[in-house]
C-alpha cells in the first residue's frame, strides 16, 4: 500500500446466482471511503453471460431487460481496477464479493489480490448486542436506512455506514487486523489468491493438496464453491482447520452431477487415500439404528438402539442423527411422536391414548413401512443406477449387487469406462436407501 492515508473500497455485487466466474455479476457498487466519510462512488449494471432467473429478479429487481445494453465485466475491468487502486477491499461477507470479482479480473488477465476486511467477521468479533449478523439484521439493529436492499448500490451504502461505525470504535484494531497478513489472516498462506477462481456452485468432491502434491483432506458438497470457501471464511477456527490452512498449497475438484454421487466418491476416496486431516470415516453400520416392533398393547412402535440388525428401518452414525430423523418422520407421516421413540412429545402434538388414536397411528405407520419395503425391493432388483450427468457430459453410474454398492464409474457417451470396484460402507448403503425411498415418494 502507498504512503497516502489509508482508504477502503466498500464493495457489494449482485449476481444471477451462478458460480464465481466473473461472468455472472449483474451489478457492482464500490464506495471509496476513508473510514469516516465517502470519497467517491463507482456503480455499474453488468451484463451476465447467462439469463437472470425469475427468483433472482424477484429478489433484486434486476431483470434481463435492465442489463441488455450494459457492458460485460471484462469491458469494465480496467476502469474498475483503476477505481479500486490499492484500497483495502471491504465487503459484508467478503469471500463472496471478492471471489466473483477476482474471477472476473483473472478472466481479463488482471491480477488483483488486495488486503481485505469482512464486516460480518468484524461485527461478530466486536459487537455484543446483535443476535444475527446479516446486513439486513444489522441495519435494523442500528437503525441504518438502506434505500435499496438487495441492490448493490443500496447494500454498499449501508455497509459503508456500518463500517464507519466500526471504524469509529475500533480503528486501531482494524488497522492491526490489516497489518496481520494484510487483512487475510484466514486465507491459507501458501494458497494462490486465485486458487478458487472457477470453482463451481454444483455437487462434487474437492481435495486439498500439500506442497508435495499429497492429499491432506477430501470433502464433498452439493455446492462446491460455498463449501470450500467455508474452510477459509475466518481465522477463529478449530485447530484442525488451522492445521489445514497451514498445509494446503492447492485445491482440486471434480463435479459429480449429483449429491449422491459426490457422497459415494468422497467415501471411496477417503478410504483409498486416508488423508491425515480427515476425521475417522463415518461408518454407519456400527452406529445407531431405528427398529420397529409391535408392543403388547398392539401399537406399532419405533425405537432408537445402538447397533441394529439388517432389518432395521434405518441406520445412522449417531444417536443425534437417528433422533432427528425420527422427529422428521413423525411430523411428515403424521405419527404419534411418543410411539416413535420420542417420549415427552406426544401430548404437545394433541395426541391422546385411546383406541381411535392407536388405530390411526398404526394405519399411518403401516403405510409408511410398506413404502420403505417397496423402495428396498426396487433397490434389490436394480443392477445399475444411472445418476444426473456431469457438466462435461459424463454419466455417473453405480453398480449394485442385491441392492448393495459394488462399483461406480463415470461413462462418456462414446464409450463405457471400466468400473471402479470398492467394498463400500454403511454410509454409502444408507445414502442409496435414502435415494430409492425419495424416488418412490416422488412417484
Amino acid at each position: 500500500m502507498s504512503d497516502r492515508p489509508m482508504q477502503f473500497a466498500i464493495v457489494d455485487i449482485e449476481t444471477n446466482g451462478g458460480p464465481p466466474t466473473g461472468a455472472n455479476i449483474t451489478e457492482i457498487a464500490a464506495i471509496l471511503h476513508d473510514g469516516q466519510r465517502e470519497i467517491d462512488r463507482w456503480v455499474h449494471l453488468v451484463k451476465p453471460a447467462s439469463p437472470i432467473p425469475p427468483g433472482i429478479t424477484r429478489l433484486t429487481g434486476i431483470d434481463d431487460t435492465m442489463v441488455a445494453d450494459a457492458p460485460m465485466f471484462g469491458e469494465l475491468a480496467p476502469d474498475f481496477q483503476a477505481f479500486l487502486g490499492d484500497a483495502v477491499f471491504v465487503a459484508h461477507n467478503v469471500g463472496f464479493d471478492l471471489g466473483h470479482i477476482q474471477a472476473g479480473f483473472k478472466a481479463a488477465d488482471i491480477h488483483y489480490n488486495p488486503p481485505r476486511l469482512c464486516t460480518v467477521r468484524m461485527s461478530r468479533k466486536w459487537l455484543d448486542g446483535p443476535q444475527r449478523f446479516s446486513l439486513g439484521a444489522l441495519c435494523a439493529y442500528f437503525g441504518i436506512e438502506n434505500e435499496a436492499h438487495h441492490r448493490a448500490w443500496g447494500d454498499a451504502a449501508a455497509t459503508a455506514i456500518l463500517f464507519a461505525r466500526l471504524w469509529a470504535e475500533r480503528a486501531e484494531e482494524i488497522t492491526e487486523e490489516i497489518g496481520r497478513g494484510g487483512g487475510r489472516s484466514w486465507w491459507p498462506p501458501h494458497l494462490p489468491p486465485d486458487a478458487l477462481a472457477g470453482l463451481p456452485a454444483s455437487p462434487g468432491v474437492y481435495q486439498f493438496l500439500d506442497d508435495q502434491g499429497r492429499i491432506v483432506y477430501i470433502g464433498m458438497s452439493r455446492n462446491l464453491s460455498s463449501r470450500v470457501r467455508q474452510h477459509f471464511n475466518n481465522s477463529a477456527q478449530p485447530s484442525r482447520e488451522q492445521e489445514l490452512r497451514r498445509r494446503i498449497h492447492k485445491v482440486t475438484w471434480q463435479e459429480t452431477g449429483s449429491e449422491l454421487m459426490a457422497l459415494v466418491l468422497e467415501d471411496v476416496l477417503i478410504r483409498r487415500h486416508h488423508p491425515p486431516l480427515n476425521a475417522a470415516q463415518k461408518v454407519v453400520g456400527k452406529g445407531w439404528a431405528v427398529e420397529h416392533f409391535t408392543c403388547r398393547a398392539g401399537i406399532k412402535r419405533l425405537s432408537c438402539i445402538k447397533g441394529g440388525r439388517p432389518t432395521a428401518v434405518r441406520k445412522f452414525r449417531s444417536r443425534k442423527d437417528a433422533e432427528q430423523w425420527l422427529r422428521e418422520a413423525a411430523q411428515s407421516h403424521g405419527l404419534n411422536p411418543a410411539w416413535t421413540g420420542l417420549p415427552g412429545m406426544a401430548w404437545s402434538e394433541q395426541w391422546v391414548d385411546n383406541a381411535a388414536s392407536r388405530q390411526l397411528h398404526n394405519d399411518r405407520m403401516g403405510e409408511w413401512l410398506k413404502e420403505i419395503q417397496a423402495a428396498r425391493q426396487a433397490q434389490r432388483l436394480q443392477d445399475v443406477l444411472k445418476l444426473p450427468a456431469t457438466p462435461d457430459g459424463k454419466t455417473p453410474e453405480i453398480l449394485l449387487e442385491s441392492g448393495g454398492f459394488k462399483a461406480y464409474r463415470f461413462s462418456a457417451s462414446s464409450a463405457e469406462d471400466a468400473w471402479e470396484y470398492d467394498t463400500g460402507s454403511g454410509r454409502i448403503d444408507a445414502a442409496l436407501e435414502r435415494h430409492f425411498l425419495e424416488v418412490r415418494a416422488a412417484d
